[in-house]
């Protein structure tokens, strides 16, 4: 169970994005010491698990003395946020193309384009 659980949580940082970026941080313990190397590949061989270091060094270790631990210190994807325009000059079409009026703030819950825009209105 401990190695599902483990593979689990890896595939799901790792694979996410792909690749960890400068932005990551990582923290890596072993047996209860913390090791100063960032992790750039592992390696799982029955209840093994080979930790390729970005030094070019590796390490086989049991899987359960090992920890991983990813932090990112920045948000990414959210950018330019803007407020909506309520001074009733923004034409607002649902997906369909259909003309809804003017006016976002009467609007059903959904997404509609407004200047040209995706918006979701909750």
């Amino acid at each position: 169970m401990k190695r599902k659980t483990f593979l689990c949580m890896f595939l799901m940082a790792l694979l996410s994005g792909g690749t960890m970026y400068a932005e990551t941080e990582q923290t890596v313990i072993i047996n209860g010491t913390e090791i100063d190397k960032f992790v750039s590949n592992l390696t799982f061989n029955g209840n093994n698990v080979t930790l390729q270091f970005d030094d070019n060094t590796s390490l086989t270790e049991d899987m359960s003395k090992v920890s991983i631990s990813l932090s990112y210190e920045n948000t990414t994807g959210i950018t330019n946020i803007t407020s909506m325009d309520n001074s009733g000059k923004s034409k607002v079409y649902n997906l369909n193309g259909q003309y809804m009026g003017k006016d976002a703030n009467a609007l059903n819950k959904g997404v509609y384009i407004i200047n040209g825009k995706k918006t979701v209105i909750k």
